[in-house]
């Protein structure tokens, strides 16, 4: 029987990496790996073992990891990497090629513009996938091979898995997010990429599929058979297939699952409907790209939206008791001192329950990378960066790195150190969990944040 394990490799800071982002946690969580997930219902077809390590979560040294690997003794490795940790990923993974006789396949959103490139010029990786819900991972274990080869997608609009993802292995580790109301929680994706085409967003150039419902009401079922109670709905655009969605969400309401749960979405996919079977299925939470208070930016950048529309959707919300997060990025090359103060007066008159302030990153394979090397404001051979904002990756057309590091550090305390803001979040906490959680996650978000 072939063993297998899935692998976080450890770093020197509470690095994220998953599905296709990497970045520094902002304040205390560090969430499921989805690539990780999935992967997992794709090797049930196979007769192997599955052990899953996450050095960043479970807080292991480099030395202390390749010792437990060691110990393991793998046949194959199935890594995250990112951006924001590639030089410490590479020398890890040459200090496992150097003590192990494994095939290591590797999985991120630094491997996604040129993964044939890396398959050549590194020697450590045996193979790269390029989507992680591809049933190509099947066949190359299966059939031992020993040529170097790209994991690829197929060209369908649909996706489905081999099993049912090992949640019970990603339940024994403390993995946390912000926005649970309970300790124990599992990730489900209904869908792949995203059919949006924001410019700075790496999601809108991946192939986009959606996967049948009744697949997902088995996976809820498995969850729920687990004794977890909480769902972490993990698509880029919870909502963006709206009769999948809708078929979805009244599935779930008419097999009374009991799961609450939470995820990513978009203003202009929500209305008064959706957003009432949303709550009526569980829904406690919903994570929106709000991104800018200034129409120029959200224009220039894509996004599909207005001012107008967010305030109509976050009312509704408001309305239906579903708390919102908003997610905002300052830096973008047309930011201005003008915009960036647009979006300060704009978030503090918006009914979020939670904000989350990030930094414009050129990720590779997007729009926004072209538009920063043609400006000149990153050079070509820049590619680690994070998108919390620890280090700012590029200045603006108009505004330096240390000024936008100080316009979110504005952000921060504009809106959560607000009385009347404390006040509510205090009186909506519903468990001694999440209060521990919200006290955890303020301090290290006002601490990284400085």
């Amino acid at each position: 029987m072939k063993k297998i394990l899935l692998l976080n490799p450890p770093g020197k800071n509470l690095y994220i990496r998953d599905y296709y982002c990497s970045k520094i946690s902002q304040a205390n969580y560090i969430s499921q790996p989805i690539d990780l997930l999935i992967i997992s219902a794709n090797l049930r077809k196979i007769n192997c073992e599955i052990k899953l390590i996450d050095g960043i979560v479970q807080n292991y040294s480099a030395h202390t990891m390749l010792a437990q690997i060691k110990d393991y003794n793998p046949d194959y490795i199935i890594t995250l990497t990112g951006a924001v940790s590639w030089d410490e990923d590479v020398e890890f993974f040459k200090a496992l090629k150097n003590n192990l006789n494994c095939k290591l396949v590797a999985s991120g959103d630094i491997l996604l513009e040129n993964p044939d490139k890396y398959l050549k010029e590194l020697s450590i990786f045996d193979a790269i996938i390029t989507d992680f819900t591809s049933k190509s991972v099947i066949d190359y274990i299966e059939s031992d091979r020993n040529d170097k080869l790209l994991l690829n997608a197929d060209t369908s609009n649909s996706f489905d898995l081999a099993g049912t993802p090992y949640h019970e292995e990603f339940l024994k580790i403390g993995y946390r997010y912000p926005f649970t109301t309970s300790k124990k929680y599992c990730s489900v994706l209904t869908e792949f990429g995203c059919p949006y085409k924001c410019s700075f967003c790496i999601m809108g150039k991946i192939k986009y599929k959606i996967r049948p419902e009744e697949k997902i009401i088995e996976e809820l079922k498995y969850i729920k058979s687990l004794n977890v109670k909480e769902v972490f709905f993990v698509d880029q655009t919870f909502g963006a297939n709206k009769n999948k969605t809708n078929k979805l969400l009244k599935d779930m309401i008419e097999t009374k699952l009991g799961i609450s749960w939470f995820g990513f979405s978009r203003v202009d996919v929500l209305n008064e409907e959706v957003l009432k079977l949303m709550k009526t299925s569980g829904c406690h939470t919903l994570i929106l790209g709000i991104e800018s208070g200034s129409e120029k930016i959200l224009e220039s950048y894509r996004k599909g939206y207005t001012k107008e529309d967010i305030l109509r959707t976050l009312a509704i919300c408001k309305k239906l008791k579903i708390r919102t997060v908003g997610t905002f990025i300052f830096g973008l090359p047309d930011e201005t001192a003008e915009t960036a103060q647009e979006t300060l007066q704009f978030i503090k008159t918006l009914p979020l329950d939670y904000a989350s302030f990030n930094v414009a990153v050129p990720r590779a394979g997007t729009e926004l990378r072209e538009q920063a090397l043609s400006l000149g404001l990153i050079k070509d051979d820049f590619i680690t960066m994070d998108q919390s904002g620890t280090k700012v990756a590029m200045s603006t057309k108009q505004l330096t790195q240390k000024e936008i590091k100080k316009i979110k550090q504005k952000a921060i305390i504009a809106f959560y150190l607000r009385p009347g803001y404390l006040i509510g979040r205090l009186m909506k906490i519903r468990s001694f969990y999440e209060f521990i959680q919200n006290i955890l996650n303020a301090y290290y978000l006002l601490k990284r944040g400085k």
